[in-house]
């Protein structure tokens, strides 16, 4: 199918978005974070909660990352339905946590899995309306997150 201008204009702001949430979460700039969703935003986390809200998923998130020494999401190419101004979004996901102070001898928590979005077109740009995390798999000691 082929695409005009501004569907190619939308997929690239969309990746862009994508990758800001990341480098918001690995670098712990959790104030941009909060401006990557809608105000009624809701994000579907599974055993991490479902917080509705820009500042409501930031608590979640932050409070996951808290005391992790390093972190890494890495996402893949993503498949974008366009519909307008709105946009379901489906991307792979690599995560890694680290905590040195973990107890035991497994200091890291890998997670693979998917993302499903929808997004929309707001006037400050693409965000997040809903976020649903699905866990394919998992390696590592769950405890380098709770910090147990």
């Amino acid at each position: 199918m082929p695409l005009d201008l501004q569907a190619l204009s939308d997929r690239i702001e969309i990746d862009e978005l994508l990758v800001r949430y990341s480098r918001a979460l690995d670098f712990r700039e959790f104030d941009v974070l909060e401006t990557l969703f809608t105000e009624d935003a809701l994000f579907d986390g599974g055993p991490l909660g479902s917080p509705v809200g820009p500042r409501a998923i930031r608590d979640m998130i932050e409070g996951t990352l808290a005391g992790l020494d390093a972190t890494q999401h890495l996402v893949g190419k993503s498949l974008v339905t366009l519909d307008g101004d709105t946009a379901e979004v489906r991307t792979y996901l690599l995560s890694q946590h680290v905590r040195e102070s973990a107890p035991g001898p497994v200091k890291h928590y890998f997670l693979g899995g998917e993302y499903e979005d929808r997004v929309v077109r707001t006037p400050d740009g693409w965000k997040i309306a809903s976020r649903r995390l699905h866990r394919m798999w998992k390696q590592g000691d769950r405890a380098v997150i709770v910090g147990r």
